[in-house]
C-alpha cells in the first residue's frame, strides 16, 4: 500500500505541474506552470532546485495540461484559455530556450482545453470541455484539419487520451461527466465506435495505458475508478479510491497506476496486473 501527498496532482487545474525528461542537453526537469507571475518554472528534479522562470507574452490562464503534453523531445504543447474572450489556443513552448514558437487558435470555449496523445497519421487530438468538439492538429504543418461535435449526451468533453493498442484502428477515449459515457473514436475518421455507460457515477477523467490495451477512468461523483477493455470499453475492473479521483498517470514501466484527488490529499498507487493497492 502506498499513499502520498498530493500537492503536484491537484494542483494541476490552476497551477498545472509535469516531469519531463527535457532536451539532450538537459537533466530531469519539473516544470510548473502558473496564471500568475512567473508564468513558467523549471525546478531540477535531481537537485531539487529551481533553475530557470520566465513570464509569457500574450499570457491569459492555462487550461489542464498534464503528461500527455510532452512527446516530440523539444516542446511542450500546452493548451491556453482567454477567461474574458473565451478564446482557446495550442501553444508550443521550447524547452531549451521557454519560448512559444507556435500559436494554433482553436475558437472558443467555456471551460477549458485537453491535450491528448498524437496519432500514427501525426495528428494531435484536442478536446474542448463546454464544446463537447474534438479539434485535430497537424503536428507537421501546425494546422487545425477537422473540429468535430461529440454526442456527449448533454455532458462535456471532460479529458481525452488515445489507445493505440492492438489491431489497425487507433482509438480517442473521452469520457463525458454528466453524460454519464465514456466514448471510444476511430482517430482517422472520428466516428464513434463504442460507448461504455456510467449509470450512477460520472466519468470525470481518464488515462490509457502504455501498452494500449486498457483505459483506466477516474469517476466524479463515485469515489471509485474503472478500468475499461480499450478497445471493447467492457469493464475489467472497478477498484475504490479516495474522495474524487480527478487524475490518472502511469509510471514508465506501466506497472503502476496513480491516481491523485480533488478532495483528499492524498495519491493511491495501484499494481496494473493484479490491481492491488
Amino acid at each position: 500500500m502506498m499513499r502520498y501527498g498530493a500537492v503536484v496532482f491537484l494542483a494541476m487545474l490552476f497551477l498545472s505541474t509535469m516531469v519531463v525528461a527535457g532536451p539532450p542537453s538537459a537533466r530531469g526537469q519539473v516544470m510548473v506552470f502558473s496564471n500568475s507571475s512567473p508564468h513558467v518554472t523549471v525546478i531540477d528534479a535531481q537537485m531539487h532546485r529551481v533553475v530557470k522562470t520566465v513570464d509569457l507574452p500574450q499570457m491569459t490562464s492555462w487550461t489542464w495540461n498534464d503528461d500527455n503534453n510532452y512527446y516530440d523531445g523539444r516542446n511542450l504543447w500546452l493548451g491556453l484559455r482567454n477567461p474574458d474572450t473565451n478564446d482557446v489556443e495550442v501553444i508550443l513552448l521550447d524547452l531549451e530556450t521557454l519560448q512559444i514558437t507556435k500559436r494554433i487558435p482553436l475558437g472558443k470555449d467555456s471551460a477549458t482545453l485537453y491535450i491528448g496523445k498524437p496519432s500514427r497519421l501525426g495528428r494531435l487530438l484536442v478536446s474542448k470541455h463546454g464544446s463537447g468538439e474534438v479539434a485535430v492538429i497537424d503536428t507537421k504543418t501546425f494546422e487545425v484539419v477537422q473540429t468535430v461535435k461529440l454526442p456527449v449526451d448533454g455532458g462535456v468533453a471532460c479529458d481525452i487520451d488515445l489507445s493505440a493498442g492492438p489491431g489497425s484502428i487507433e482509438r480517442v477515449l473521452v469520457p463525458t461527466d454528466n453524460g454519464n459515457t465514456v466514448l471510444s473514436v476511430d482517430a482517422a475518421t472520428l466516428q464513434v465506435l463504442a460507448r461504455a455507460a456510467f449509470p450512477g457515477t460520472r466519468p470525470f477523467m481518464l488515462t490509457t495505458s502504455s501498452d494500449g490495451r486498457q483505459v483506466w477512468v477516474q469517476e466524479r461523483t463515485g469515489n471509485s475508478m474503472t478500468v475499461l477493455n480499450a478497445r471493447t470499453l467492457q469493464v475489467i475492473k472497478r477498484i475504490p479510491t479516495g474522495r474524487t479521483p480527478i487524475i490518472g498517470t502511469f509510471s514508465p514501466d506501466g506497472r503502476v497506476h496513480f491516481t491523485g484527488h480533488a478532495a483528499d490529499t492524498e495519491v493511491m498507487a495501484h499494481d496494473t496486473k493484479t490491481f492491488k493497492e
